[in-house]
């Protein structure tokens, strides 16, 4: 007799680094599944990951306008290429990019002007820019049926 196997089980191999943060923090095995078992640390620090990027949206916090988000969230076409580098010196990382000149004037911001808005963001508020351009710009696995 086989056993079923709980509904919506995944497994992720998780590289050596972020297994150190995990016990840094406390993380165990634990089949009791107690506050401290890697599951539970995990989805914790994927949490307080969340509420950082949700608080730091620079429309809320009054850093950038809709306009010059939506362009930049737009432009960001990879962003699960940028290391903490990019993120950090995102206003600079904007120059670089062919369409922001000709599209920060289609909006009426004088590029330059823009990137050092952005460069002038905190942290978790460019953080933030990079994850709503990853929402945006997913490739959401297809399902049966979808186009």
């Amino acid at each position: 007799m086989t056993r079923p196997r709980p509904a919506k089980r995944l497994i992720i191999t998780l590289p050596p680094e972020v297994i150190r943060r995990l016990r840094n923090r406390g993380a165990r095995s634990d089949r009791h599944h107690g506050p401290y078992n890697y599951t539970r640390q995990l989805s914790r620090a994927l949490g307080l990951f969340d509420a950082v990027v949700l608080r730091s949206d620079p429309r809320e916090t009054g850093g950038l306008d809709e306009r010059p988000y939506g362009l930049i969230v737009d432009l960001l076409r990879d962003p699960h290429r940028l290391e903490t580098f990019h993120i950090s010196r995102l206003g600079e990382y904007l120059l670089e990019l062919p369409d922001f000149g000709e599209r920060a004037h289609a909006i009426g911001c004088e590029p330059e002007e823009l990137a050092r808005s952005v460069s002038g963001l905190t942290f978790a508020e460019k953080l933030h820019l990079v994850d709503s351009a990853q929402l945006r710009h997913s490739q959401r696995p297809r399902t049966i049926g979808s186009r």
